[in-house]
């Protein structure tokens, strides 16, 4: 009954009933007028359901002058800002395709993505930084026209070095513009909303492609959790990432609640702006959680409104120390990019929560199903296996221009291979085991250990590396990289090994532990035992060269 989507839907506006499109949620819900939609935290500024309905269209229908047609990609490269959520809502009042960009990712990241998914145009900041990375960009992907900014434009152009090949407009003068109306563009649930590039165990990152009715049917399933249309959501999340775009943002907008977005995680402010916008729930993931429980004392917490949290992945060990010392209850939840729909822990009477579990999948009255597997793919009622998953409008479309990438992750039948090993009780409650892909996770960021091993092997003088995760207290894990040199180099400098990845890799990507080795363990198709690796390093407590104490200012030196 909790989870079913006849019981949710009720909490929602019956404006958006089989609303299934960015376009027709947003402009229904625009006739809730003067109520507030959005607040700022950063700056206080408030936006009603009204005023960023026009604001969209103001931005949508500039998108359309400027040439761009329906199922145009369009790539969103800023920080948290309204505005990222205004060109967000216009570009589904538009018809056109998002593909939200890390703004930590180097520039030869991005141009995979903006080459892979064929993005025309990108929508970002002014600065310097993100001047000299859309120029780097902007030569190794040709498909890349258009560039539209947010700030000074005239400063972006002193910085950007190619600034004569791309078109250069303005995001504000967009939002100054004088065309309110609402799009004359015709979207259906069917058509591309959202290009999710997701990092995988092998290759480069893909883009999982998401229709508008999966992307709300996500956001529906927000309402599984104890929210209401009196529901004030603080998310300092990146929007970048679904979290924030699916259950923070598009959730809100079909409750007719209130979103309270943050510029980013601060455990300094974090519980502050929460008492002064009295928020009434926020999200997470789980390292958050730790570096929150390890900043503050119970007595440091100010006294707020916040009643529970929405997270994907809580230790148990942390779980109850956690609600009790924050005076919150914690709801887990799990999905993946590929599957937005969420699951979860939300039985109304906690003695009935099971801690440790994400709970159970939502909307099984519908077409949903929902598996977990054997190594030989026999079903597993009770016990450990893979979990999969199928069903119209559950999973995204497949990945973007990759094939071998689909028959990989989809079976013939259309079941989706998570990778994730999650073990099912009697009950019917999931719980995460490990990830079967051999998968780096650094403070909710997924690291493909190919990515950094590519990079590394880059080095001149590096004949193999194997990258693995070590576990850390705080983030989760962190990035160990082992290295065997070429014969011809007896010894080398592990700093400038980091330097060289801090050049190709994304903070959060960039390995925190470095060793030479002499051999892998390796099996007998030579391919380097990782899981082996693995369970060796959870033994040591020294992980090698660590960055953190070689070079203590490095995230400073490298990546401000």
């Amino acid at each position: 009954m909790y989870w079913s989507y006849e019981y949710i839907i009720k909490k929602f506006l019956p404006e958006v009933k089989d609303v299934w499109t960015i376009k027709g949620i947003v402009e229904k819900t625009a006739e809730l007028g003067d109520k507030t939609f959005l607040v700022f935290a950063p700056t206080g500024q408030h936006y009603s359901y009204k005023q960023s309905n026009i604001l969209s269209n103001r931005i949508a229908n500039d998108l359309i002058k400027m040439g761009l047609r329906k199922g145009d990609k369009v790539g969103i490269y800023t920080t948290n800002k309204p505005e990222y959520i205004f060109t967000l809502f216009a570009i589904g009042k538009a018809g056109l395709v998002e593909v939200p960009i890390n703004p930590n990712l180097r520039d030869s990241e991005i141009s995979h993505m903006v080459n892979n998914a064929g993005v025309t145009t990108i929508i970002t900041e002014s600065t310097k930084e993100f001047a000299d990375i859309v120029s780097k960009v902007a030569q190794q992907a040709p498909v890349l026209k258009t560039v539209i900014v947010q700030g000074d434009i005239s400063q972006f152009t002193k910085f950007c070095l190619n600034e004569k090949s791309l078109n250069i407009a303005s995001l504000d003068k967009m939002l100054e513009s004088s065309d309110d109306a609402d799009p004359a563009v015709e979207v259906s649930d069917q058509d591309d909303y959202c290009i999710f590039f997701t990092s995988g165990t092998t290759g480069l990152p893909k883009g999982a492609v998401v229709s508008n009715k999966t992307f709300i049917l996500s956001a529906l399933s927000t309402g599984a959790f104890p929210v209401s249309s009196y529901s004030r959501n603080y998310t300092c999340l990146p929007l970048f990432h679904a979290n924030a775009q699916v259950y923070s943002t598009t959730a809100m907008r079909c409750l007719g609640a209130c979103l309270i977005l943050s510029d980013r995680f601060s455990p300094k402010k974090f519980w502050h702006e929460i008492v002064d916008f009295k928020a009434t729930y926020f999200n997470s993931i789980g390292g958050m959680m730790q570096i929150l429980d390890a900043a503050l004392k119970e007595e440091d917490v100010p006294k707020h409104q916040a009643e529970f949290v929405l997270v994907g992945g809580t230790p148990v060990e942390l779980w109850e120390r956690f609600e009790s010392k924050f005076k919150v209850d914690i709801y887990e939840g799990y999905s993946m990019s590929e599957a937005t729909v969420l699951f979860g822990n939300i039985h109304p009477d906690k003695g009935k929560r099971k801690v440790g579990s994400f709970g159970k999948p939502t909307f099984m009255d519908l077409a949903r199903k929902v598996k977990v597997v054997s190594d030989s793919k026999d079903e597993i009622r009770v016990g450990t296996g893979e979990l999969m998953q199928t069903g119209q409008d559950f999973l995204c479309k497949g990945y973007w221009k990759a094939p071998e990438a689909n028959n990989e992750s989809f079976d013939s039948y259309g079941w989706l291979r998570s990778g994730d090993l999650v073990r099912v009780d009697e009950d019917g409650y999931y719980y995460f085991v490990d990830r079967k892909k051999f998968m780096i996770r650094v403070a909710g960021e997924n690291v493909s250990p190919f990515e950094v091993e590519d990079v590394v092997n880059s080095h001149p003088v590096v004949s193999q590396s194997a990258a693995i995760p070590v576990p850390d207290k705080l983030r989760g894990e962190e990035v160990k990289v082992l290295i065997k040199l070429k014969e011809s180099t007896p010894s080398v400098d592990l700093k400038d090994i980091f330097e060289h990845c801090t050049k190709k890799l994304a903070y959060f990507k960039a390995p925190r532990y470095l060793e030479v080795v002499t051999e892998f363990p390796k099996t007998a198709t030579e391919r380097i035992q990782k899981v082996k690796l693995k369970e060796l390093e959870k033994k040591r407590e020294d992980h090698g060269w660590d960055r953190n104490n070689e070079i203590p200012d490095w995230k400073k030196r490298y990546y401000s």
